[in-house]
Order: C-alpha cells, then structure tokens, then sequence
C-alpha cells in the first residue's frame, strides 16, 4: 500500500471516529429527550431541539468529509465506482486496508451502526409518546369545546343524538 493510500485511509478513521462522536451526541440527546418530553418544559425542549438540529448539523458535515474520502480511496485504488453501482461501503473498503486499518474501519462500522440503530429505536420511542401525548391534548381540547359550546341533542331525523359528550359548565356565583 503506497504512503497516499494509507494517508487517506488513516483520514478515514479519523473521520470515522469523528462521526461516531457525533453521534454518540445526538444519542445522549435521544436519551434525554424523555425525561424533557414527560416534564413539560416548553424551553428544555426547545434547548433540546437546538442540541440535536446542532448534532445533525455537525453529522451531515462528517458524513460529507467521509464521503470524499471514500471516492478519494476509490480512486486511489482505481475502483470502478460504476460497476459498484457507486454504492461502495466501509466493508468494501476493508479488502483493501491493512491489517491494522482493517481492524480499526470494522470497529468504526459496528459502532456507528450499533449507534444508528439505538438512535433509530429512542426516534420511534419519543415519537410513540409524543403521538399518544398529542392524541390527548386533542381529545382534551374537544371535550373543553363540546363544555363551551355544547352541539345538539336530536339529530335531523329527529332521534336522539347517541354518545353525546355534551356537558354544561354552571356557574353558582350570581
């Protein structure tokens, strides 16, 4: 391996373990995510929000310096991107490494797709409980509108209108 190749390969890592930090961030955020979802706090979860768009920020950056670096590899190596469908993965890469470096892009690969996984999984959680926790403030905010401006009773046909949650807010001061 020529002394240009190792130099980008060992770029490469560095970029790895960039990204993985990075991510490890934004996991973190994941994490606390919550605990700030369960207590309300309009301005944690803004400060929140800024913490993880930062994060994702920082991770479109990283992934776009390992992204040339790969192609840089891939001409280095005189790969033919094309017949790889352009779709040149770190596992791909690892054939052409050395020993050490092959050992040190797997262990990025496994950490980052390990890391990818746990954020994917805590994304759907905090979604799950915002979803549920949106379900509710819409049926709260129906029944406070069904109390102010209570609906009709019968129906055109003139039945009975069934299930109605209708209700009356009675003020005893007068």
């Amino acid at each position: 391996m020529n002394n240009e190749l190792h130099s980008l390969y060992d770029s490469l890592i560095s970029v790895l373990k960039k990204e993985i930090e990075v991510y490890s961030k934004l996991h973190r955020c994941f994490l606390s995510e919550r605990e700030i979802l369960a207590g309300s706090s309009v301005d944690e979860l803004y400060e929140s929000n800024s913490r993880k768009e930062t994060c994702i920020l920082k991770a479109r950056m990283v992934e776009g310096a390992r992204t040339k670096l790969v192609e840089r590899i891939i001409n280095a190596l005189k790969l033919d991107g094309k017949a790889l469908n352009k779709d040149i993965r770190l596992s791909t890469l690892l054939l052409h490494g050395n020993d050490d470096q092959k050992r040190d892009i797997e262990e990025c690969r496994s950490a980052l797709k390990s890391l990818l996984m746990e954020i994917h999984g805590l994304n759907e959680r905090n979604k799950t409980l915002l979803d549920s926790s949106l379900f509710y403030v819409r049926k709260s905010i129906d029944f406070l509108g069904q109390l102010i401006y209570p609906g009709a009773t019968y129906l055109s046909t003139g039945t009975l209108k069934a299930n109605n949650l209708n209700g009356k807010i009675v003020s005893r001061e007068g």
